[in-house]
């Protein structure tokens, strides 16, 4: 099985919440490269990577940022989305807690990209500890002067799981109820504070510095053709091995379940398994076989989602499940 890792490469002999660790694994030569090139030639190779968001729908980020109103006299916003609340998904906690410095990088180029000074991170209020890991990296990118002309600003968000739709988002961080917006028109054209914005997830931003420093090319080779890259598989349930793994698009849940996780807890059978997070279609012992990617798993009747895969073995009554996963959903959004 294939161990490559983007998201997490180096964390397991570095710390790299900490720059002058990062440093050393190459980190922010990326940034260096991205600097000098033209904002339109950054893109360019995030389009061509075929970086699809690692959110949930899957949208490339290159076709999102062409989406961007030009010539507006308006600032360009980039947003990340960090309120990750989906139960089940777990995936940005480490990728935050383990490498911010990575997703630093990553705002930073894609600002360049993007031709933004202006980044807001959207964090999860209950990530107290990945919000300070963060503050504290940086502070320390801060003190480097490796922000250049661009402002940072990490903003808490208060638990409210609606928020992590992106219009909920963007009237949270303009002070408003968290209410997600009547579209059109788009955050593209008609964002935060009424400016063209591209919002993307904490994983999507983590891999373009991975982007840069492979060149697209490289970076394709990775996973499968329609979805390039790694992605971290958020795994829980009843199962032996609970946590997060970075593996290859296309990986199979068996893999993930069996080799990875160990298999369904206790020796119990295998009942079902929701792939990619509680909002999204039940998949059948059957289809085990499944490839995680965004077209696979689609094709099986499911979605991707944020890759959290939830393994149900057969003590769990799936009405009950049903139930309990989606009786709160009025108090979460309302």
């Amino acid at each position: 099985m294939p161990s490559t890792e983007l998201f997490l490469a180096g964390t397991e002999d570095h710390d790299l919440r900490r720059l002058s660790e990062y440093r050393e694994v190459g980190g922010y030569a990326a940034l260096e490269k991205a600097r000098a090139m033209e904002p339109q030639a950054v893109m360019g190779e995030i389009t061509g990577a075929t970086l699809r968001g690692r959110g949930g729908a899957g949208f490339p980020m290159g076709r999102k940022a062409s989406l961007l109103a030009k010539n507006t006299g308006k600032p360009t916003y980039l947003v990340v989305n960090a309120d990750e609340s989906e139960p089940g998904a777990f995936k940005d906690r480490d990728v935050m807690g383990l490498t911010p410095h990575r997703l630093l990088e990553g705002c930073l180029i894609t600002a360049h990209g993007i031709e933004s000074t202006d980044v807001f991170i959207y964090i999860r209020g209950e990530y107290l500890h990945e919000y300070d890991v963060l503050v504290a990296a940086l502070e320390e990118a801060r003190t480097a002067a490796l922000l250049g002309d661009v402002t940072i600003v990490i903003h808490r968000g208060a638990g409210a799981y609606i928020c992590g739709e992106e219009t909920g988002l963007l009237e949270s961080l303009e002070g408003s109820r968290g209410q997600p917006r009547p579209r059109p028109p788009f955050p593209p054209v008609n964002g935060l504070y009424g400016a063209p914005t591209q919002i993307n997830n904490v994983s999507t931003i983590a891999l373009v510095p991975k982007i840069l420093e492979l060149g697209a090319g490289e970076f394709a080779k990775i996973g499968v053709p329609s979805a390039p890259g790694t992605a971290v598989f958020s795994l829980s349930g009843n199962v032996a091995r609970p946590g997060n793994y970075e593996r290859p698009l296309g990986t199979t849940l068996r893999e993930l379940i069996y080799d990875l996780g160990g298999g369904v807890a206790d020796g119990r059978e295998l009942k079902a398994i929701i792939p990619g997070g509680s909002s999204v279609p039940v998949l059948t012992p059957d289809e085990i076989d499944t490839p995680m990617d965004y077209d696979s798993i689609q094709a099986a009747g499911s979605f991707f989602g944020s890759a959290a895969i939830m393994v149900i073995d057969d003590r769990v009554c799936m009405v009950q499940l049903a139930l309990r996963e989606w009786g709160p959903a009025g108090s979460y959004s309302c």
